[in-house]
């Protein structure tokens, strides 16, 4: 098993999270961007206008405007934001070819463009990133915002995920909707709850082995140690069905035995990254009884973890 990065760190002072009612009436419609949004943003991507409703919520009172344009970034993790207008996009090629495709709906043939409109949106023009990587990309976003602000990048960062239905997901159930943290660096004088946050990389292979599920049950333990100086309450752990991911949750459960409550979140292995991010948010209200935890496992071997704490 092996570390990609130390536990990063910041300070949260917003939070947007816009996904569906539970419970939804089958096929029934949620978000209106009319409303929402208001006019110009009906030839956007769905993902598109979850994240800039969501990108509202958490700058509602922030005052962005206070940092210079060139101290404010953007990290957004998805999988599936626009997995729905390549579909389109490669039926409508086949069928007439590249001269019957929309002028509208072209732009956003790169996923990289979801959260650059973000970027014009907010003007935030420090650093815009997409990362991808399956079921952990959001966590991922918060953790790469977070270095970027302790390295002196920029002085605000919106960091989180969006999705949008997969077209292609199989039995996986679609995700739909966006959560995004507005992050500060960590200081004496940042007034707000820290989430911290680590990335590791599990080997498949290792699970196979005695040796390699023993290495790894070390790793995730100094992984999960170092997120959470103090023991949470409560940890959700969100994981597939993959050997991978079930030795990850046996370590987390050890560690977590007698003293943290274990909530589980398991999925099909194409789930998106919105999940773990959603129970983020949700884990930084301040109604919530006292710090909280989120895992992600997935079967290629990404794991990450985030904790919150002094709300």
């Amino acid at each position: 098993m092996t570390a990609r990065d130390t536990v990063a760190e910041a300070t949260v002072t917003g939070i947007g999270l816009v996904v569906p009612p539970v419970p939804l009436p089958r096929d029934a419609a949620w978000f209106d961007h009319r409303t929402r949004l208001g006019r110009g943003y009906r030839y956007l991507p769905e993902a598109c206008h979850y994240l800039l409703a969501a990108a509202r919520e958490a700058l509602a009172e922030a005052e962005p405007e206070q940092h210079a344009e060139e101290r404010r970034g953007i990290v957004v993790g998805t999988n599936s934001a626009v997995t729905a207008l390549h579909s389109d996009i490669a039926g409508a090629v086949r069928v007439g070819g590249f001269d019957t495709l929309s002028p509208m709906t072209v732009p956003f043939f790169s996923v990289n463009l979801v959260a650059a409109k973000l970027s014009t949106e907010h003007g935030f023009k420090a650093f815009n990133l997409t990362v991808s990587s399956p079921q952990v990309a959001g966590l991922e976003a918060v953790h790469l915002a977070s270095h970027a602000l302790s390295a002196g990048r920029g002085d605000l960062v919106l960091a989180g995920a969006t999705e949008a239905p997969d077209p292609r997901a199989g039995d996986a159930v679609p995700e739909s909707g966006a959560a995004l943290l507005l992050l500060r660096a960590r200081t004496a004088h940042a007034a707000g709850p820290v989430v911290r946050t680590a990335l590791r990389f599990l080997p498949p292979r290792a699970a196979a082995t005695p040796a390699g599920r023993e290495r790894a049950g070390r790793a995730v333990q100094a992984a999960l140690d170092g997120v959470c100086p103090a023991r949470p309450l409560s940890l959700h752990l969100v994981t597939d069905h993959s050997p991978t991911a079930r030795t990850a949750a046996a370590a987390v459960r050890a560690w977590c035995a007698g003293t943290t409550a274990v909530t589980d979140v398991v999925g099909p292995a194409r789930a998106g990254a919105l999940a773990p991010l959603e129970l983020l948010a949700r884990a930084l209200r301040p109604d919530r009884p006292g710090p909280e935890a989120v895992v992600v496992a997935s079967r290629e071997g990404n794991l990450a973890f985030a904790a919150v704490d002094a709300r």
